[in-house]
């Protein structure tokens, strides 16, 4: 056998491997297999929330008291229809969202709410969650929440005729509820 013939059976069995071997590697990353790199893409979510006056009891009422949102990035407009109210010693400090703000009626976000004007909050201790509504306004937040689980959330505005326990402050599904996070 001569060389040139030597080398040019070696280049063919050469080209044979590469062929069935690239040809395995393909059939083998169309089985399932996953790519050697992936995009990663953060999902957001959004919750609406009203406070809306009960035509039956007259008493103000988050709708819905009981909800579920994803862990994640969670995007809150919460529509206040109560009548503006004066909570003096509200400290009014937001917190638990991200950057510890809010936007009041598409405002920049603040980290303070006036107390004159506070009607309701939303407020999680478990999460250390703390956002103050004006009445007849709406509120935008984000969540970032990295925990599951069920975590009971309520307004901390003393509303009603007594005060912290009486309606509709001490009735389940008006100033307060769950929220699961799954």
């Amino acid at each position: 056998m001569k060389d040139s013939d030597w080398f040019g059976a070696v280049a063919l069995i050469a080209a044979v491997l590469v062929v069935l071997v690239g040809g395995w590697a393909l059939s083998a990353q169309g089985s399932g297999s996953a790519p050697a790199t992936s995009a990663t893409t953060t999902s957001v979510s959004y919750l609406n929330l009203t406070i809306a006056i009960n035509a039956t009891t007259g008493m103000p009422q988050y709708l819905p008291a009981n909800f579920s949102v994803p862990r994640g990035e969670v995007k809150v407009t919460l529509t206040d229809e109560d009548l503006v109210a004066n909570w003096s010693t509200c400290p009014c400090q937001v917190t638990g969202t991200v950057g510890n703000t809010e936007s009041i009626n598409g405002s920049a976000p603040v980290s303070a709410v006036n107390p004159m004007d506070v009607a309701h909050t939303f407020s999680v201790p478990q999460l250390g969650i703390n956002v103050y509504s004006p009445g007849q306004s709406t509120i935008t937040f984000t969540l970032s929440l990295d925990r599951t689980g069920q975590f009971s959330w309520f307004c901390e505005d003393p509303c009603g005729a007594d005060g912290l326990t009486g309606a509709p402050m001490g009735v389940p599904g008006y100033m307060s509820g769950t929220m699961t996070v799954f």
